[in-house]
């Protein structure tokens, strides 16, 4: 299943939809923000890092940059397309697209059972997070 990622700062209409389907799917182990939170979010200079597939968003992600980097929180994909490699694709591109940017990933908070996954795509351990250095 082929995805496209996004950063997405003003969601249109389709995108509310799909991302409140995300949260609903997922708001018990990840997504979590549902509408009014993501507005606040956006409005904060947050922005949703998404996974998009024909036209519709099936996975998605918060992103805010910090003095530390870009931390990332909350992810969630469509349970209709669980297990097909959604949040693995998404996760290439955003560690491509903070090679290009010459950025650092920050991951707080993340559950222990979801760390080896996250060390085995090259983020390391460092004060309490999980981070992926840019090579450069």
């Amino acid at each position: 299943m082929p995805v496209k990622l996004e950063h997405i700062h003003t969601p249109t209409a389709a995108d509310w939809q799909d991302l409140e389907k995300i949260h609903q799917d997922t708001s018990a182990t990840g997504f979590a923000a549902d509408r009014s939170a993501l507005e606040q979010w956006l409005a904060d200079g947050g922005w949703i890092i998404a996974g998009r597939f024909n036209d519709r968003l099936i996975g998605a992600l918060l992103a805010q940059e910090t003095p530390a980097g870009v931390t990332l929180s909350q992810a969630g994909v469509r349970s209709v397309t669980q297990r097909r490699g959604v949040m693995h694709q998404m996760l290439h591109f955003i560690q491509r697209w903070a090679q290009e940017e010459g950025k650092t990933l920050v991951v707080r908070d993340c559950p222990e059972n979801l760390q080896p996954a996250l060390q085995h795509r090259g983020f390391m351990a460092a004060d309490g997070e999980l981070q992926y250095r840019h090579n450069g």
